[in-house]
């Protein structure tokens, strides 16, 4: 266990957590360069997450530890941002609560159906799309980035519900005895999702024009 911590792939993911301390620590400086690193450390920490599945399938060394704690990163990174954000930008208390409900609820359930099983839960689809939705709404709150903010947050909160929902059927399945399928990634699935990103990245771009370079 100890020597498959120390995997790259896996401190890889470990690292997400002292990068949400620093992010922290440069939001309650509060100048204009200590916002320009906080940015950065949050596009290294997004970095990280899509590099450290990367270097466990390359390696040949995906592991139940590296499954687990790809995701407890992202939701402990998640959580010190949050709280971080709620201190120094204003960070909406209700949709904090819904990221801290669902990160706890989905802990909760994956421990309790763990006991006697030997069962690693990796994130899904929709969970990825969460974190990944709720990383670039952390950053709009770090540069206040106020048209993001608006589009983002309805965006986030409707996908935070629907992992619930989504995991929430993983469990049923589970506990009922059964194995939940592989979700079959279907080219038009892939082709909503990148039409989607393109469209977001445009209104983005847009909106940054007329809030910070117009």
């Amino acid at each position: 266990m100890l020597r498959e911590l120390f995997q790259p792939s896996n401190l890889m993911s470990l690292s997400r957590i002292p990068l949400g301390f620093l992010v922290v620590f440069y939001l309650w400086r509060g100048d204009p360069t200590s916002t320009v690193i906080a940015v950065l450390l949050l596009i290294l920490a997004g970095i990280t997450d899509g590099l450290d599945g990367y270097l466990a399938r390359r390696s040949g060394k995906v592991t139940a530890l590296g499954i687990a704690l790809d995701p407890i990163a992202d939701k402990v990174f998640a959580l010190i941002v949050t709280i971080g954000l709620i201190l120094f930008r204003e960070f909406p208390l209700w949709l904090a609560a819904m990221v801290i409900g669902r990160d706890l609820l989905i802990l909760g359930f994956s421990r309790f159906l763990a006991r006697g099983r030997d069962i690693s839960l990796p994130s899904n689809l929709i969970g990825k799309w969460a974190f990944a939705w709720l990383a670039v709404l952390l950053g709009a709150y770090v540069i206040r980035f106020e048209g993001s903010i608006a589009l983002l947050t309805p965006l986030v909160a409707v996908l935070l519900i629907a992992s619930v929902i989504s995991y929430g059927r993983v469990f049923l399945i589970i506990k009922s005895g059964r194995m939940p399928q592989p979700f079959a990634d279907r080219t038009l699935y892939r082709s909503i999702r990148y039409s989607f990103l393109a469209a977001m990245t445009i209104a983005h771009a847009i909106m940054f024009y007329r809030e910070f370079l117009k």
